[in-house]
């Protein structure tokens, strides 16, 4: 291209005569350059590349305002967790993040039974908490708490996963998503902002929308500092039965904020884990404060998979022949679609 502009000025004159003139030399000399011109112009295009994961979307109310940005300076890609027999909430949040032009997977949920003590094995040699059993004061007995344990073991297992698959990258980072979780429309933008204007945080982990309460105490310029006690707290001056940041409904966090949770998990027994997570206190925690959180938790809407495991098990394992289900246990069956459960599991 260089090459041609310096010619331009001696050939420009001529030719451009000659094309007045009708001269077919003239005329070819032209479509020559510009042919040039072109080739070299796009050789020096880079090539967009489409991911597997993403479905080209006719333009939405959005384009109005200008395009999504692009999420790689933002997060390597998403993940969100979501059962095999769960197609209604997979849908709902692949629609999401097709949408949103997000590059992502989705992990496979485990759930809940007794099963799991032998399929996973190694995770149960840290214990578990003693409200997940039966006789919740001695912590003996039989596990009842089937969906708090696969919640805990499907979280644990995907932290391991993404570990292994960027271990030569401690900085990459990834958006981690609940399937009971509504994103905001745009949600990408409002996360570049926040970003942006704490770029000086040096965070490792980001809680976008949770649960609970937050301390006023930890919280500045819209983010709070996330620290134990988790809670439900039982004295001191935040009693009693206070949860702070709860929820993982969706998160942003670096590798090596996941090897930290690791490492620091599995000296602790196996309970809810998102208050695990806040209990381990690992450093650059950070959650978004709640009036500027980028969804909500649908769990009014479409209740909840994990309790409705626990009632279920509870409720077959019980020592009390014939115990049932409450009413607002019957009511979260209903909304999640797994009352075939009741039937499977008897």
């Amino acid at each position: 291209m260089k090459k041609i502009g310096i010619l331009w000025p001696q050939l420009g004159g001529g030719i451009i005569n000659r094309m007045l003139a009708l001269d077919p030399r003239g005329v070819f000399v032209v479509l020559l350059l510009v042919l040039v011109a072109v080739v070299l112009h796009r050789s020096t295009v880079p090539v967009r590349t489409t991911s597997p994961h993403v479905q080209l979307l006719p333009p939405s109310a959005d384009a109005a305002i200008g395009p999504l940005p692009s999420h790689t300076h933002l997060f390597e890609r998403a993940f969100f967790i979501n059962a095999e027999d769960s197609p209604r909430r997979r849908r709902f949040m692949e629609a999401q993040l097709d949408q949103a032009g997000v590059r992502y997977e989705r992990w496979p949920a485990l759930r809940g039974s007794p099963a799991l003590l032998r399929s996973h094995k190694r995770y149960f040699g840290r214990g578990v908490e003693k409200h997940l059993y039966a006789n919740r004061s001695e912590a003996s007995g039989t596990i009842v708490q089937w969906g708090t344990v696969s919640t805990y073991l499907s979280h644990i297992t995907l932290f391991e996963s993404i570990v292994r698959r960027w271990r030569h990258n401690q900085s990459a980072s990834f958006l981690i998503l609940q399937d009971d979780t509504e994103l905001e429309a745009r949600w990408l933008h409002r996360l570049d902002n926040e970003l942006r204007v704490h770029s000086t945080a040096q965070w490792a982990r980001l809680l976008l929308v949770w649960w609970g309460l937050e301390r006023p105490a930890d919280c500045r310029d819209g983010w709070c500092r996330v620290r134990p006690p988790a809670g439900p707290t039982e004295h001191g001056p935040e009693c009693c039965g206070k949860r702070f940041y709860h929820g993982l409904q969706a998160w942003l966090v670096r590798t090596r904020s996941l090897h930290c949770l690791l490492r620091r998990l599995r000296r602790r027994h196996i309970k809810n884990i998102d208050a695990q997570m806040v209990q381990c206190g690992c450093p650059r925690t950070f959650a978004l404060a709640q009036g500027r959180m980028l969804g909500k938790h649908l769990d009014r809407e479409l209740g909840s998979e994990r309790a409705a495991y626990n009632s279920v098990w509870r409720a077959r394992l019980s020592p009390v022949a014939g115990a049932s289900l409450a009413p607002s246990a019957q009511r979260n069956l209903r909304k999640t679609n797994l009352t075939r459960l009741v039937t499977r599991l008897q």
